[in-house]
């Protein structure tokens, strides 16, 4: 994991527990998109924590609570392209926070050295 704790924001070191009503809503936001199979794979993540009763924090926290506000915002008129830097800003994470190491290592074509870089994987 990151050692910056500015890193995830206001969700360093909390733990939260997956809503199925809000899972639903961020699969909906995602088919919005062209397939990107990283966020299929942190939906996956989701799901099994959601399934499991295990709580999420870190990139799983971030991905969850980013896609919910920018849902969010993107209903309320917004385009994405003001939507997803508002939901960034919104929880002061970093905008590498989204995946997790593990499917950033997945998929390593869909991301750059920055990606690897902030999370120590090079």
């Amino acid at each position: 994991m990151n050692p910056n704790t500015s890193f995830f924001g206001t969700l360093t070191e909390q733990e939260y527990i997956v809503d199925r009503e809000q899972l639903e809503m961020i699969k909906k936001h995602i088919s919005r998109f062209p397939l990107y199979l990283p966020n299929i794979k942190m939906i996956d993540r989701l799901q099994k924590a959601l399934d499991s009763g295990q709580k999420i924090s870190d990139a799983d926290a971030s991905f969850y609570f980013h896609e919910l506000k920018e849902a969010e915002l993107m209903e309320k008129g917004y385009d994405w392209g003001t939507a997803h830097p508002m939901a960034i800003a919104h929880y002061g994470v970093s905008q590498y926070s989204f995946y997790h190491p593990e499917v950033i290592k997945a998929y390593p074509e869909d991301f750059n050295r920055n990606w690897r870089k902030a999370w120590g994987i090079d």
